[in-house]
Parts: structure tokens; C-alpha cells; sequence
């Protein structure tokens, strides 16, 4: 390939249909203002992704097929374009495309950005990153340090949700917590819930499959059962009569009915998972019992940053959650990893 044509053309790994990638010579997308290019080092692989990844196309638009997706990605800067940043910089995306001039973003909630309506992201309703070069809004660029790796970086989306679920909710020192679903949002938040001083951490899940990753990681205190008839009971057992702050990390009936059956009267629910349309809920189990339930989406700019600050300090080490390793072209297999019933993968990042 000529020095000429590499500049001009990408490989890009492009969801052409249904459980379908293909590898495909594209052209990197023009610079303009505002917008910077980077090498993309690292890119995670989302369970958004595989939803996508599903259903054969990106978004929210019906007609977006032929869609690069990618949002949780670092890189090189190429081009700076006409921003503050120089050729070489490493930079890690933030992939919420706030408008920062909404009465939302002015008062530093940018992830309730009225433009965003909590559904436009990079990889979702743009291009993403799973390519060889990413062009984008330099303001949603931010410097990566010098010792965070670019694959401890490809996990830096799925730890500032956690970090922003666990900041959402009333969770006091001492207190008990149960995290229901078994994905690396869940993992994250039991290691920060440990570190923000919950006494007993619990983690509920249906599948087996990632257990011996989460008794290897030492956060959690207990396991139960989703399908066991006597959830309910037993987790009433362990807690001496329910858990203080119950985080649901799926979006499903079923896990909202074991975040009911494990919450205290009086206690709360943070919902972080999102189903993709709506699900039935016993609200009376809500009302009747003074249960507070709240939702958590992203993070605001500012907990981006702390988020990236998190791992730099040593706070949390997200490269250990990184289960393996994979290439750009090793994409269609990673996503049929991520969907088998017996692969106990649970966060594949993919350098191009």
C-alpha cells in the first residue's frame, strides 16, 4: 500500500448485517474543524455493541447499516486539527456527544444533555472506533497519562458508569450491597463498592460462566442464585432482612424482580442496566415498601475525568478485567464469544 493510499484509506471492521462483521478497505473520514484524528490503540467490545452486533445495524436508525462501531477506545493523536492537542499525544475518548449548551450541560450534567436524550454516542448514531483511525470532536478527547495503558483504557467507559452508579446511590460505610448481573459494569462497581467501604457485598447472577473471574477477584462476599425460587428468602437470611442498596446492571424483568426480592424496605435501587424497550414492574412492591428507585446513566464530564485520575492513582487496576486480548480481525469471533452460553470471557478489547 502506497504512503499515499494509508493515509487516505482505514481498515475497518463494518456490521454489514445481522451477527455479521466484515473487514473492509474504507476511507478515513475528512478533518474539519473542531475534529481530530487518532491511531486507535485500544477499543472495548460493549454488551451495546452486542446488541448492535444483534441486530445488524447501529443505533437507533433503522437504515444505519454498513456501521463502524466502537466507543470505548484510545489512541494516538495523527492530527490535531486546530485544537490544543500535538501529533503523538494519547488520548482516551469520552463517547457522549453532549452539546455543552443546554441547561443541562451548563449546570455539569452532560450526560442528561437534552441533544443526547441519553441516546447519542460515538458507535452508536456516528462512526466508532473499531478501525484502524477514529476522526472526531477533539473536545471529546482527554490526555491519557503516561501510566495507564491503552488496554486499561478500553475499560475506562464501563468503570465511569459504575463509578457514577455507586456516587448516585446512598450506600454509607458499613452498609450492604448487592450488585445483580454478572458483566464488567457489575465487576467494577463490587470492587468500587468495596472501596467506597460496603462491609458485605453480594453479587446475584444466572449463569455460572464468569464465576470463578469474580471469586478470583476477592470483591464479593456471596453469591446467589437468580434462578433459585428461594432468592428471595435466602438473601433475606444473609442481610438480617434485605440489602441497603441493590445495583441492577442488566435491564431485564427478571433482574428488576431480584433487585425487589433482595432490597430492604426503606432501601433503594440503582437502576444501570438498559433494556432495549419497556419491561413490566410491580410497582406496588416500590410504593408499599418506601423503596427508592433511581437510574444511572454515563457520567457527567467532570466524573470522566476523576474516572481516568481513578486508574492513574492506582485506585483500581481495570486492565485485569481486560479477559483477553483480541485483534481487529478477530472482531465476528469475539462477538460470538461474548454471546456463547459456555465462553466465560467477559471484557474483550480489541487492538487494530
Amino acid at each position: 500500500m502506497s504512503e499515499q493510499k494509508a493515509h487516505d484509506t482505514m481498515r475497518a471492521a463494518v456490521l454489514v448485517g445481522p451477527n455479521q462483521i466484515e473487514m473492509r478497505e474504507v476511507a478515513v473520514p475528512p478533518m474539519g474543524p473542531g475534529l481530530i484524528e487518532i491511531a486507535v490503540k485500544a477499543c472495548g467490545v460493549c454488551g451495546s455493541d452486542v446488541h448492535m452486533w444483534n441486530n445488524g445495524k447501529g443505533g437507533l436508525a433503522a437504515d444505519m447499516s454498513d456501521f463502524i462501531m466502537g466507543h470505548e477506545f484510545a489512541g494516538e493523536v495523527t492530527n490535531p486539527g486546530d485544537s490544543d492537542f500535538q501529533v503523538g499525544d494519547r488520548v482516551v475518548f469520552w463517547a457522549n456527544l453532549y452539546c455543552g449548551k443546554c441547561d443541562m450541560c451548563r449546570a455539569g450534567q452532560e450526560q442528561l444533555c437534552r441533544y443526547v436524550n441519553g441516546e447519542k454516542y460515538i458507535g452508536f448514531v456516528t462512526d466508532g472506533a473499531l478501525a484502524e483511525r477514529y476522526v472526531g470532536k477533539a473536545m471529546n478527547a482527554y490526555k491519557l497519562p503516561d501510566n495507564v495503558s491503552y488496554i486499561a483504557a478500553g475499560l475506562i467507559d464501563p468503570l465511569m458508569v459504575a463509578y457514577h452508579a455507586v456516587k448516585q446511590s446512598s450506600l454509607k460505610l458499613h452498609g450492604t450491597a448487592l450488585v445483580v448481573g454478572t458483566g464488567p459494569i457489575g465487576y467494577l462497581m463490587g470492587h468500587l463498592l468495596k472501596k467506597a467501604g460496603a462491609s458485605y457485598v453480594a453479587l446475584s447472577y444466572v449463569s455460572e460462566k464468569r464465576l470463578p473471574f469474580a471469586r478470583s477477584t476477592g470483591d464479593f462476599d456471596a453469591y446467589f442464585d437468580g434462578n433459585d425460587l428461594d432468592r428471595a428468602k435466602l438473601m433475606y437470611e444473609a442481610t438480617d432482612g434485605g440489602f441497603d442498596v441493590v445495583f441492577e446492571a442488566v435491564g431485564s424483568a427478571d433482574t428488576i424482580a431480584t433487585a425487589l426480592d433482595a432490597v430492604k424496605p426503606g432501601g433503594e435501587i440503582v437502576a444501570v442496566g438498559n433494556p432495549p424497550g419497556p419491561i413490566p414492574i410491580d410497582i406496588n412492591r416500590i410504593v408499599l415498601r418506601d423503596v427508592r428507585l433511581i437510574g444511572s446513566v454515563s457520567c457527567t464530564r467532570v466524573e470522566f475525568t476523576e474516572t481516568i485520575a481513578l486508574i492513574a492513582a492506582g485506585t483500581i487496576d481495570t486492565e485485569k478485567y481486560a479477559t483477553d486480548v483480541m485483534s481487529l480481525d478477530q472482531l465476528q469471533h469475539a462477538f460470538e464469544r461474548l454471546t456463547s452460553d459456555t465462553d466465560p470471557a467477559l471484557k474483550v478489547v480489541i487492538q487494530p
